[in-house]
């Protein structure tokens, strides 16, 4: 029954993708991606039912079709963060394992039906070899993609916290899910047999139908990543004087931009604005948000992201510290300086104090009764 249902939510999915309006290049992966995977559920269901032994030109026919799904994720993962172009000459390659394990299985699709058959029944009996590669496909393949799905999140992160003031809206969290949920069914394929793995199959596709259809990529036009799309591996770790020693921003204009930045935040407290983002704060300095990023980086020692919290947690202690605030509850202070959820505002407050909200104010206020 959980087979059926698995095929039942891909084929929704597919359909529900398939009308989707204004799609996007992610929407377009998912759609193949679901269609992939409702042909993979139906073939399995097919031989387990025993079915397709009544037509054995059906079986063997997804051989290959394992390696597609970690490829998908990938390409995928790639869209929404739009951290890759995706064109058919970049893709084109990685179907090279694809291809070649159809290759390998032409000598069984050569085979008379009846002998398709007795192959299946004897649990694959005269291709024990094509077996063994094809689990070293499957697993090289699969976890291989899954790893460069990771690392892809990793980078969009570091560069929506050069975008954002806030991630809570943004995508790394589910794809982290979908990425480690495809890396299970691996597990699963090492492991356990055809019974189970498609058990954890039906699985991911509830997980995706759940928490994947109405994603929307994390860059649009107005936030577009760099120029080569790409991060350098090292480049979350480089300090700006080497990340920045080719721009073009002079020392005297870098000091001036950051002391009007400085003026903007203690004046009109833009970084309460709980939407606010780099290319919004740029048209309000009237700069270039390259330029911006340069100096928040230089100056602040932060990204943007890092910068405008640390702004709304010294706002924050500022409030709390005001007798007049104190029938506020912490959360509603935190709102009010630009935070718009507790989780953020609590995790974020713990690594800028290394204590909890309540935690900390109770030190302040035990240390001014003691002074006192």
């Amino acid at each position: 029954m959980l087979y059926l249902a698995g095929i039942f939510i891909s084929i929704f999915l597919f359909l529900l993708l398939l009308i989707k309006q204004n799609k996007s290049s992610a929407d377009v992966i998912l759609a193949i991606w679901m269609a992939v995977m409702t042909i993979h559920q139906i073939a399995h269901y097919l031989d387990f039912t025993t079915f397709s032994y009544q037509y054995p030109h059906l079986l063997g026919t997804v051989l290959a079709l394992p390696l597609l799904h970690g490829l998908l994720l990938y390409f995928y993962t790639a869209a929404l963060t739009g951290l890759k172009k995706i064109t058919l000459k970049s893709i084109l390659p990685h179907f090279i394992p694809f291809v070649l394990l159809l290759v390998l299985a032409i000598p069984f699709y050569a085979l008379p039906g009846e002998q398709k058959v007795e192959v299946f029944k004897s649990g694959g009996k005269g291709f024990e070899w094509y077996i063994l590669i094809q689990l070293l496909f499957i697993l090289g393949s699969g976890m291989t993609y899954v790893f460069k799905s990771l690392i892809l999140i990793k980078q969009s992160r570091t560069q929506l916290e050069e975008l954002f003031s806030d991630l809570k809206k943004k995508n790394l969290q589910w794809l982290q899910y979908l990425s480690m949920g495809l890396a299970g069914i691996w597990v699963l394929v090492l492991f356990f047999d055809d019974a189970v793995i498609f058990v954890g199959v039906s699985g991911l596709v509830l997980l995706i139908g759940i928490l994947g259809i109405n994603q929307a990529p994390i860059f649009t036009a107005q936030f577009e990543p760099k120029p080569d799309g790409v991060l350098s591996e090292n480049e979350g770790e480089e300090s700006p004087q080497v990340r920045y020693a080719k721009s073009g921003l002079k020392a005297a204009a870098s000091d001036e931009l950051f002391d009007r930045l400085t003026q903007l935040m203690s004046q009109e407290e833009v970084y309460k604005n709980n939407e606010l983002t780099m290319g919004e704060l740029a048209m309000m300095l009237d700069v270039q948000p390259n330029y911006l990023s340069q100096v928040i980086n230089e100056k602040a020692g932060k990204n943007f992201y890092n910068y405008i919290n640390s702004l709304r947690i010294e706002a924050f202690i500022n409030l709390a510290a005001q007798p007049e605030k104190q029938h506020y509850s912490l959360l509603a202070l935190a709102f009010d300086c630009g935070f718009n959820s507790k989780s953020t505002f609590n995790k974020y407050f713990k690594a800028v104090t290394g204590e909890t909200p309540s935690e900390y104010l109770f030190l302040v206020k035990s240390s001014d009764f003691v002074v006192n």
